[in-house]
């Protein structure tokens, strides 16, 4: 479908304005499967270049507008390009020479390492790992937002051990935790203080406006509780952390395992060189005459 959109587009340009020489001589081909679509003294612009750019969901009237902005850009750059070699001195364009081939030498190669390191790379980060970096490493993750160790439960207003719930929360006796997991479990929803979680995700189980400084409430460590029509709810703050204090490792999980990751390819690519040099050594596949 779009080489048959491509071949009547290429009819259109025909009759459209769109080259600088609209002489029907310019527009020949030689291959009938693809013809030119433009041409300037540096070289011609066929069907299939012009194929390869058109995006996969453009269609139509579209299309059509694509390739005639296309090959009038083309012929533009060309034409620059035609000028700059006349003009730029023989040293510059040396220099611009060596540029390009070595990016295309540092394309080619990042190219080699990246199919390398999809091939060898290892992404199981053992939990044991993270851990170890994390307490090595701790201080360099930072929360971008307050968090907190909360118990919190909310269960509906007729909850029959809401006064036992109450009391043991209160307490905070580690002696009562099975008893209080079992209260919790008959809760609709309840954290047992033992989880780290961001604040403003607490607050956004509290009925809104219930507390009005959620920052000073936390760091206060006051027990709350409060009801509306349907619900009653119970709140703690067992332990906090503001902006910018070390993240609980929780939070820090993600980054350190993108870290070890990058690690672990950082030294394939080093490992890649050292046997790729070894391997040359012993076939003497170079020389160096400066060693």
């Amino acid at each position: 479908m779009m080489r048959w959109i491509l071949n009547n587009t290429f009819k259109l340009l025909i009759l459209l304005p769109v080259t600088i020489n609209q002489s029907c001589s310019l527009i020949k081909s030689q291959s009938p499967d693809d013809p030119i679509m433009a041409k300037t003294d540096l070289g011609a612009l066929t069907l299939s270049q012009v194929e390869a750019m058109i995006p996969n969901n453009m269609k139509g009237l579209d299309s059509v507008q694509f390739v005639q902005s296309y090959v009038d850009r083309w012929i533009h750059n060309q034409l620059l390009l035609e000028n700059a070699m006349e003009y730029v001195d023989k040293e510059s364009l040396h220099s611009i020479n060596q540029m390009v081939a070595d990016y295309h030498t540092t394309l080619l190669v990042h190219k080699y390492q990246q199919m390398y390191i999809e091939r060898e790379l290892d992404t199981l980060i053992p939990s044991a790992q993270i851990e170890e970096h994390y307490s090595k490493y701790g201080n360099n993750f930072l929360l971008d937002s307050a968090a907190v160790r909360a118990v919190y439960a909310k269960v509906p207003i007729k909850f029959s051990d809401k006064n036992k719930l109450r009391r043991m929360i209160r307490a905070n006796n580690q002696a009562d935790s099975t008893q209080l997991a079992e209260l919790g479990a008959k809760a609709l929803i309840f954290t047992d203080g033992t989880k780290w979680q961001y604040l403003h995700k607490v607050m956004a189980q509290i009925p809104e406006g219930a507390i009005n400084n959620p920052i000073a409430f936390a760091k206060s460590g006051r027990y709350f509780e409060t009801q509306d029509d349907t619900c009653f709810y119970i709140l703690v703050v067992r332990e906090f952390r503001d902006v910018n204090e070390q993240a609980p490792l929780v939070f820090a999980k993600n980054r350190i395992r993108e870290i070890l990751i990058n690690h672990r390819k950082t030294d394939l690519i080093k490992n890649l060189e050292i046997q790729i040099y070894i391997d040359a050594v012993n076939k003497q596949r170079f020389t160096n005459y400066v060693n």
